[in-house]
């Protein structure tokens, strides 16, 4: 029988109760793999700088102090979580970025990480952002260069 073990899992959020359960779920396969779990929370660029990837920080009604405490907000979760990791012995990595969630998740981190697993919940955002801006978790299953496991609401 052959043996694989997943050595770098990725496992993104973003404070859904989804993504809640996706890294419950991701610290147990990290642990049963004895796999490095990266938790990461890309903070989309396009909530404060608008739709134009041309747009600027700081301009419009967006000031760097806003930016600062979204960071920080998101760092706070991600430790909380990689918290949970360390309770039961998984080494852990934590990121908090700022970029297209997509991309981020499903390309960028996966190449500077050497990810070979994602996990990642079905759904974060309303349904009305889903139907506008298409799901991440969507994106992420059709262009990740590896496994990606789906978790789902109850």
């Amino acid at each position: 029988m052959l043996e694989f073990n997943y050595t770098n899992i990725l496992v993104g959020v973003d404070g859904s109760k989804t993504s809640i359960k996706a890294v419950t779920k991701a610290i147990a396969v990290a642990k049963r793999n004895q796999a490095k779990l990266i938790i990461a929370a890309v903070i989309n660029d396009r909530e404060f700088m608008g739709v134009s990837k041309a747009a600027s920080i700081g301009f419009g009604n967006i000031d760097p102090s806003t930016i600062d405490a979204l960071k920080l907000r998101y760092e706070k979760m991600v430790a909380r979580y990689a918290d949970q990791a360390r309770a039961v012995h998984v080494n852990v990595k934590t990121i908090v970025t700022f970029g297209d969630p997509k991309t981020v998740l499903s390309k960028r981190l996966v190449d500077e990480e050497n990810v070979d697993a994602i996990v990642i919940g079905a759904t974060g955002v309303n349904f009305v952002s889903r139907l506008m801006l298409g799901s991440t978790a969507s994106f992420v299953i059709a262009h990740a260069p590896c496994d990606v496991f789906v978790v789902h609401r109850d």
